[in-house]
């Protein structure tokens, strides 16, 4: 599977669990602010099976983009020389 069409995959499955998830709770807000226990029950069994499976598909998605990605270099870390520590002029 080419590395550009997982990443199109990749984006449109976090595009989609959002949009889920903020169906689930805008829907589940507004049957608690109904009253309505069973719309915010229905809210949950609806949405949220596709959402969640989105969510775990595109986790994995990401997990092969991980692998598939070539890393970037590590960047050389120099550490800084040591320099002698300035000392204060001794009163005599």
């Amino acid at each position: 599977m080419p590395l550009h069409l997982i990443k199109i995959l990749f984006r449109l499955g976090v595009l989609g669990f959002l949009l889920g998830g903020l169906c689930i709770v805008a829907g589940q807000t507004l049957g608690l602010a109904l009253g309505d226990a069973a719309w915010v029950n229905g809210v949950a069994t609806t949405a949220g099976p596709p959402t969640f499976i989105t969510a775990g598909i595109t986790g994995l998605l990401a997990y092969v983009l991980s692998y598939a990605r070539p890393g970037d270099p590590e960047p050389a870390t120099t550490t800084p020389e040591p320099q002698p520590a300035e000392t204060a002029p001794r009163p005599e």
